[in-house]
């Protein structure tokens, strides 16, 4: 669960109170995991404050960011890279454009990793998964993985940071093993002794397995499916462990695309977080498509949240009741 509790953002502090604005004043929100939900508001009333102080781009001046009941405000930027995807407004922003579009997938892929930055390299396995992540999005970019970012369409650049943006390898064993008692909600004592124990498990059956195989009469083909398959259990069983799957962040991420463009990639990103089950959080402008996609919805207006409905409540609302609520909200502030 993504939560923050009593978050206050305050900008241009300098003594003089004229100058002074509050970007978010007490404001306290919980995401349920797997949710979607949709954020508007007008200009300055906390929307992208919000995401920024969820991904670390800026510190809460009080108040707190919660991750599984983890205290994370005060955790970089950097150090929250492996628990938040984000897709920016500009579709310059996210992607290296001198690179291959295949390089800016490894370096995504390999996001939150403790190995040193730059000692990636190209796999063949990975190819193959960057390949059919492509396919789905119906762009062609599964035949352009060697060309330069900075040639595309913002459209398929957009898409591409999409993607960038949601994949996520595997966690090495000390990260889940520390993240696992980090975000667990019971004794962490408990949780650390279960953990160890529950990989030691793990690889002693992994370990039979391949050892028992050895004693079997195979073809090379049938042998690498089987070491496949025993692999494929290994991560099965070593998967319940990992705590941290990735929350999503849209910033305004259609806003500058043509209309034809922008379905494609809101439909892809629906795609994407349904098929995923991600924890989304998605700034929109358009009330119409913050009506139509997600769970929930949420409006801000100046710096506090003056509605938050999901389910049927959602689904009776209309743009114009939005914009009613909007002036409504206008006029009360002018009091």
């Amino acid at each position: 669960m993504l939560e923050l509790v009593n978050v206050i953002k305050k900008f241009n502090i300098s003594g003089n109170k004229e100058d002074e604005r509050t970007a978010l004043d007490h404001v306290s929100l919980q995401v349920k995991p797997g949710e979607f939900v949709t954020i508007i508001g007008g200009n300055g009333s906390g929307k992208s404050t919000t995401l920024n102080i969820v991904s670390g781009s800026l510190i809460p001046d009080s108040g707190k960011v919660l991750l599984n009941g983890f205290d994370i405000t005060k955790m970089s930027e950097y150090e929250r890279a492996g628990y938040f995807g984000r897709v920016f407004q500009d579709p310059m922003v996210g992607t290296a454009a001198n690179m291959s579009v295949y390089e800016n997938l490894e370096i995504a892929y390999a996001r939150g990793r403790t190995h040193k930055p730059w000692k990636w390299g190209f796999s063949s396995s990975h190819k193959k998964f960057f390949i059919d992540e492509l396919k789905r999005f119906d762009l062609g970019l599964e035949d352009r993985l060697n060309q330069k970012v900075g040639v595309m369409s913002g459209g398929q650049r957009q898409a591409l940071t999409l993607l960038m943006a949601t994949i996520r390898q595997r966690p090495s064993e000390r990260v889940i093993k520390r993240d696992y008692v980090r975000f667990c909600e019971t004794d962490k004592l408990k949780a650390k002794e279960e953990v160890e124990q529950g990989f030691l498990l793990a690889k002693k059956e992994r370990k039979n397995a391949l050892t028992a195989l050895k004693t079997e009469s195979l073809n090379k083909e049938e042998r690498k499916e089987r070491i496949t398959k025993i692999n494929r259990e290994y991560d099965s069983k070593i998967s319940k462990f990992d705590l941290t799957k990735q929350i999503l962040l849209l910033d305004e991420h259609t806003a500058a695309l043509d209309p034809k463009t922008a379905r494609k990639v809101l439909e892809l990103t629906n795609k994407t977080v349904r098929e995923n089950h991600m924890t989304t959080l998605m700034v929109t402008h358009n009330m119409k498509d913050a009506l139509t996609y997600g769970d929930r919805l949420i409006m801000f207006h100046l710096g506090h949240i003056i509605l938050d409905v999901s389910g049927k409540e959602k689904d009776k609302l209309s743009v114009e009741d939005l914009l009613k609520m909007f002036e409504d909200a206008d006029k009360k502030a002018e009091q």
